[in-house]
């Protein structure tokens, strides 16, 4: 015989039911009552609960006031807050006489730049951008700008000790001159083999009018070369992983923006 569906989803099939159950005689109403009271008996048959000890009533009782069964702990001493962190001024050594440093200390908008001097994107700012924002803002009292390195010597090999020269310069009083010089003849006079590159530099610091002998000890200077990755490195813990980047009030903007990018964001800070 063939099995039969059942309908319902899961379920196997298999041989009719009545072809494999015995015939069954006809039972009579009064044996049919007494099987339905012997079952509704047993089903309705609770056993009594088993007695419980004195331990097991006197946990009973403790749960149910609520009462801890363990000593309290003993609060252990309040931990001194840290230091707060610094600031970015604190962070980057932005001073109110910073000589890497554009436009009044009281203006309400701070951008800081982090530049790579063999970065394509930075030149790109240079050029199209940052004249705009000088223009228009540093002048006005709006922003003030700062510089600060990010080489990415991995990828740059002569970003590092183009840094390291604008900083050099930096120290005269000549920073921002030594930075357009640097920008505006990369790939033209220099880039890319830093011993060479080394001596070019020295010959912007006898156009700009700088005191050699103490340009060239700084350039040569282990310590300065310190100085210019421990501001990679504080840059690099504030989010900065590119150049050109920038924070614009503390907000971190990435790439040669657009003038109105940075206008727009300098009106909303500035609260015009």
């Amino acid at each position: 015989m063939g099995g039969r569906y059942n309908g319902a989803v899961g379920l196997a099939c298999g041989p009719p039911i009545l072809e494999r159950c015995a015939p069954v005689k006809r039972s009579s109403p009064a044996l049919l009552a007494a099987i339905a009271l012997l079952l509704a008996a047993c089903g309705s048959y609770v056993p009594p609960a088993p007695a419980r000890s004195l331990v097991e009533e006197r946990q009973t009782a403790v749960a149910l006031e609520g009462r801890p069964t363990l000593a309290p702990v003993t609060p252990g001493p309040t931990r001194t807050p840290g230091p707060p962190p610094p600031s970015l001024e604190e962070a980057l050594q932005i001073r109110a006489d910073d000589p890497r440093a554009l436009g009044s200390p009281d203006a309400p908008v701070t951008i800081i730049e982090f530049t790579d001097f063999e970065c394509p994107f930075c030149q790109q700012f240079f050029r199209d951008t940052r004249p705009q924002i000088v223009a228009q803002f540093v002048e006005a009292g709006i922003v003030r700008y700062v510089a600060r390195d990010f080489p990415l010597v991995e990828i740059h090999p002569s970003a590092l000790p183009a840094a390291i020269a604008a900083q050099c310069a930096a120290d005269q009083g000549q920073y921002w001159p030594m930075y357009e010089r640097l920008f505006t003849t990369h790939q033209e006079e220099w880039g890319g083999v830093p011993k060479r590159d080394r001596d070019v530099f020295v010959e912007f610091a006898a156009d700009l009018g700088l005191e050699i002998d103490a340009f060239t000890t700084c350039l040569n200077d282990p310590a300065r070369e310190q100085a210019v990755m421990a501001e990679t490195n504080a840059a690099a813990r504030l989010g900065i992983s590119s150049t050109p980047n920038f924070l614009v009030n503390g907000q971190l903007l990435r790439g040669a923006l657009a003038f109105r990018v940075f206008e727009d964001l300098i009106q909303q800070k500035a609260g015009s």
